[in-house]
């Protein structure tokens, strides 16, 4: 005997599904990825041009296994070309007066870990359009996500998040390699007298047990 009420479901899901598939079809058919990439880059240069007008400080604590390898206190300010310039002000290594070679080798990966996650953060006009141009985006609630594989560097995966209305930076999720070894970084976003900037950096770095946490902070007004 055919049971009506459990076909009657299945063509219900098979119904839903098809219409969720084609909703979905439809709101990526109607973004326009090239506009998007370029109101997002005008976005972010007239951001970082007023971001240009600040100075502030950051702090770098770097840990190998539960253990800090070294603490950077810098001043930080936008270089001519979009990019951070640091000046240290302060560093020592893990409590010592002169760190240990462990400590110094750490320090060393920790440098060029940073160094290359930046490039990620703080990407060129260019990288930006081929993100939205070439990579998946997709909305959730007030969420514009965007993301790209083999981007930067071979193996590496990044998903961006902006508000949807403003195309500020919400968050940014970055993995990629370093002379073949994991870089995981975390970053969040915040606003500073309506000028959105890099609240924290979180990496991960396992094949060295290292975790790095940066923070930016006492924003203010260049003279």
């Amino acid at each position: 005997m055919i049971n009506h009420t459990i076909i009657n479901n299945q063509m219900k899901k098979v119904l839903f599904l098809a219409i969720a598939g084609f909703m979905v079809f439809t709101a990526n058919a109607q973004i326009d990825k090239t506009q998007l990439s370029l109101d997002v880059s005008k976005t972010n240069d007239h951001n970082i041009k007023l971001l240009s007008t600040y100075t502030w400080k950051r702090t770098l604590v770097g840990t190998s296994e539960g253990n800090q390898v070294v603490s950077i206190l810098s001043s930080v300010t936008m270089g001519p070309d979009g990019k951070p310039v640091n000046q240290v002000i302060e560093k020592s290594g893990g409590g010592k007066k002169k760190p240990s070679k462990k400590q110094a080798e750490a320090a060393e990966y920790i440098k060029n870990a940073v160094e290359l996650v930046s490039k990620y953060i703080f990407m060129s006009t260019g990288q930006m359009v081929d993100l939205f141009n070439k990579g998946t985006l997709s909305v959730l609630n007030d969420n514009l996500n965007a993301e790209a594989f083999n981007f930067i560097i071979k193996g590496d995966h990044l998903k961006y998040t902006y508000d949807k209305k403003s195309l500020q930076y919400k968050a940014q999720d970055i993995l990629t390699l370093m002379n073949g070894d994991p870089v995981k970084a975390t970053v969040s976003f915040k606003f500073v007298n309506d000028v959105n900037t890099v609240d924290k950096v979180v990496l991960d770095l396992p094949a060295k047990k290292i975790k790095v946490d940066m923070t930016n902070m006492d924003f203010a007004k260049k003279l």
